[in-house]
């Protein structure tokens, strides 16, 4: 059996990353920015809400959109390098889905999670602005 690295062992397993992952959002969606393609992000929006709302996992979401949408970047861009984001801005979350593509047919996707947290305002700078 293969040893394993005394560095790097355990890399990868976090609990936070996994907590958040497996969280389901709730609130509304704030805003989407996108370098995509119209196209490609109308349709990686529509599959992220449609998993959102049938009340999966963040972690199910973005499956989804990778398997179900973004995997057109990979045949658009066939023989070329694309770099592009897809952000999915929400009242307590922030998910954002990298495609990078290589020439060589190769497509790597990576993802970026966050927390918003709330912050009570200073008390002598008045009401929050919407």
């Amino acid at each position: 059996m293969a040893e394993h690295c005394a560095t790097t062992r355990g890399a990868g397993n976090n609990r936070a990353f996994e907590d958040a992952a497996n969280a389901r959002i709730s609130g509304e969606l704030q805003e989407v920015e996108s370098d995509l393609p119209e196209d490609i992000k109308d349709r990686a929006l529509s599959v992220f809400r449609a998993s959102i709302s049938d009340k999966g996992t963040i972690q199910q979401a973005i499956e989804k959109v990778q398997k179900e949408a973004l995997c057109e970047v990979e045949t658009r861009f066939k023989g070329q390098r694309f770099k592009g984001f897809i952000k999915f801005d929400y009242d307590t979350n922030v998910i954002t889905i990298n495609v990078n593509k290589f020439g060589n047919g190769n497509a790597q996707f990576s993802v970026g999670m966050g927390v918003k947290k709330m912050v009570c305002p200073d008390p002598f700078m008045g009401k929050l602005s919407d």
